[in-house]
């Protein structure tokens, strides 16, 4: 007897399998939508290339030099007959002539500041944490009411200022150690030339004992010259409506802008924000224009400013020894750049200097239970980073 052939609905047959498999795959490219990284993904965006570090990171002294780093033959020539006042175990040092000769009278001192740095918590984002990036945001004039001038081949930086009551004094850095030298008579006036020379080849032996990278040159630098005028574009529209997508997803992302204060406060600066935030994720941009003043340009001083931000960054160390950093220096976004990524101290962050202008992007997560890879936080500051660098030299 001949079997009746089976129903091709019958879910024994070759019907059901071919059913089933179908479920299947379609249940499988559910998960794989799901699962694998769209066009638009942080996994398809470019890590920022790596360039050479060129932003000094030493030296570190611990020890104030002894004697104050004055060799016996220029304390002899500078202040004949020396009487010391104070002998450097605080970090300051006095000599003063033992002649009763009013004209041939002379005074010299030399004082350091070291600084050691201060690790970074989170919720204390200031500049000025790393010794060498704390020793630069302090150095300044010490006189308030004497004019200065830049001086030039005289350790890391180095200005002076000189002045019939006050005599030569000048200020200087070396890796983390500030100096303060000053040159005058204690009865009159020394001429000019006279205060300055003496303050320069005292000052030369002191950043010598401090480990100076070159030798002493030092020399009066020119004026400085006019700072170009900037202008800083729009923030807001400098980033692209597509990668504000991919970084901040969501219609519901707020928007904010301002024109002061934010990451980038700094003195005398025009500084512009704008961030978008949703409920996992946030991006801000901000950019300052850096004034000029009587002693550096803008560029001069925006640079100073970018290598503070460099040194913290690059000396920034991780809450835990399982969490891993991520620092390194940027090439192709304006003149100096870097990217960095510390868990649970510091976001996503790119930092880029062009010109006067200096930008900070910044990309992270906002709830904690929502995390975002630094490698993604990375890639998501300097995709926004490299729309601004372009508004920036189209403007």
């Amino acid at each position: 007897m001949t079997g009746s052939p089976r129903s091709a609905a019958s879910p024994s047959g070759t019907g059901g399998a071919v059913l089933f498999a179908a479920v299947v795959v379609f249940v499988l490219s559910i998960v794989l939508v799901k699962a694998l990284p769209s066009p638009g993904s942080l996994d398809r965006m470019p890590d920022p290339p790596a360039g050479p570090d060129r932003v000094p990171a030493g030296p570190v002294a611990e020890a104030y030099p002894e004697g104050c780093g004055l060799s016996a033959a220029a304390l002899d020539r500078l202040v004949p007959g020396a009487r010391t006042g104070k002998d450097g175990r605080e970090g300051t040092c006095t000599w003063s002539s033992r002649s009763d000769d009013r004209k041939s009278e002379r005074y010299l001192s030399i004082g350091f500041t070291l600084f050691p740095g201060t690790a970074l918590r989170p919720g204390a984002p200031q500049t000025g944490r790393a010794p060498v990036a704390a020793a630069m945001a302090a150095l300044g004039p010490k006189w308030s009411d004497v004019p200065g001038r830049a001086v030039t081949g005289l350790g890391d930086e180095a200005l002076m200022q000189v002045s019939p009551s006050t005599g030569a004094t000048i200020v200087t850095r070396v890796g983390n150690a500030n100096v303060s030298v000053q040159y005058r008579s204690l009865f009159r006036p020394l001429p000019e030339e006279t205060a300055r020379d003496g303050a320069l080849a005292a000052a030369s032996d002191v950043v010598a004992r401090l480990g100076a990278r070159t030798p002493a040159h030092p020399a009066i630098a020119p004026a400085p010259g006019p700072t170009p005028a900037r202008t800083i574009p729009d923030l807001c529209a400098a980033v692209s409506e597509r990668t504000r997508q991919r970084l901040v997803e969501g219609d519901s992302a707020t928007v904010r802008s301002a024109s002061r204060g934010g990451a980038l406060a700094i003195e005398d600066a025009q500084v512009r924000n704008c961030s978008w935030a949703s409920k996992d994720r946030e991006l801000e941009v901000s950019a300052a224009i850096v004034p000029g003043s009587a002693l550096f340009d803008g560029a001069r001083l925006a640079t100073r400013e970018y290598m503070v931000r460099h040194d913290d960054a690059r000396a920034e160390e991780t809450l835990s020894v399982r969490d891993r950093k991520f620092f390194r220096a940027v090439t192709g976004l304006g003149d100096q750049a870097f990217a960095v990524q510390v868990p649970g101290v510091v976001p996503g962050e790119v930092v880029f200097r062009d010109g006067n202008v200096l930008v900070r992007v910044t990309y992270g997560a906002t709830d904690e239970r929502e995390p975002l890879s630094g490698k993604h936080a990375v890639r998501g500051a300097y995709a926004a980073a490299q729309e601004v660098a372009q508004a920036l030299a189209a403007h």
